[in-house]
């Protein structure tokens, strides 16, 4: 899981069906993102950024990147 992503989410927005909503992202689709069983979308990764923060979401997808990489 995310978790780092599950937070902002929750601060930002109060729950993750809010937060779908509100972002034009289907919540299962949300779901899949903050569980790590799907990588956004280079469209869902700017949405994203704009509504929790560059920074957040760069950090939280940099570091699936490193341990996707470790891994091979």
């Amino acid at each position: 899981m995310r978790m780092k992503l599950k937070l902002a989410i929750i601060e930002a927005y109060g729950s993750q069906v809010c937060a779908a909503r509100k972002l034009k992202i289907r919540e299962s689709r949300l779901s899949y993102l903050v569980q790590g069983n799907a990588d956004p979308s280079p469209v869902e990764l700017t949405i994203l950024r704009k509504s929790l923060g560059r920074s957040v979401i760069d950090s939280i997808f940099a570091e699936h990147s490193d341990e996707t990489a470790a891994s091979r």
